[in-house]
């Protein structure tokens, strides 16, 4: 079960919480982005296709294949048959294989991406919030969702340290998107 996007695993009292939640938002709309760009792309394949999916993404052969262009073909062939509905019921192998992009599918797409996208992010804010430790004060620069932010933290013992931000967005060897927001503390 996924979970919901506002249940939190972390002190949001914590002053880095304070400071990088607000750019949750941004992460989960442009989680949406992406995935309307996936479903774009994956719609106007299969126009091409003729809507036919054993020509825009077929499940692939294990015998014509090596084990990483199958892995491909089948998250290919997973995406699409994720996305679309079959206009009949059954068909014959070697036959076309007739589907067209489901509203209700593009929006369970959606909703999941928006969910992985959140969990991720409160995922980030756990990971820096340990990574930093205890903190007096912080406070955030820029937009670390669409280019890259500085945190600038103040230490229980006065020191300040700057946490460096960028977010990117991967896409695993089974064809989920993902987000990651590596930080790396730079020298003043």
């Amino acid at each position: 079960m996924k979970q919901p996007i506002n249940k939190l695993e972390y002190d949001a009292t914590h002053p880095v919480a304070i400071a990088v939640l607000p750019l949750r938002v941004e992460a989960v709309k442009r989680a949406k982005i992406e995935a309307l760009k996936i479903i774009a792309e994956v719609t106007a394949e299969l126009e091409q296709a003729g809507n036919d999916l054993n020509i825009a993404a077929p499940y692939p052969s294990t015998q014509a294949l090596s084990d990483f262009k199958w892995h491909e073909a089948h998250n290919k062939y997973k995406l699409f048959s994720g996305l679309c509905e079959w206009r009949q019921s059954s068909y014959r192998m070697h036959e076309p294989h007739y589907a067209d992009v489901s509203q209700e599918r593009i929006a369970k797409f959606i909703r999941y991406a928006e969910e992985d996208a959140a969990a991720q992010y409160d995922s980030f804010i756990k990971k820096l919030i340990t990574k930093i430790g205890n903190v007096k004060t912080a406070i955030l620069r820029g937009d670390h969702v669409w280019s890259y932010s500085i945190l600038n933290v103040e230490l229980p013992d006065g020191t300040v340290q700057s946490w460096k931000t960028q977010q990117i967005v991967n896409v695993s060897k089974l064809g989920k998107l993902f987000n990651q927001w590596p930080s790396r503390k730079v020298l003043r």
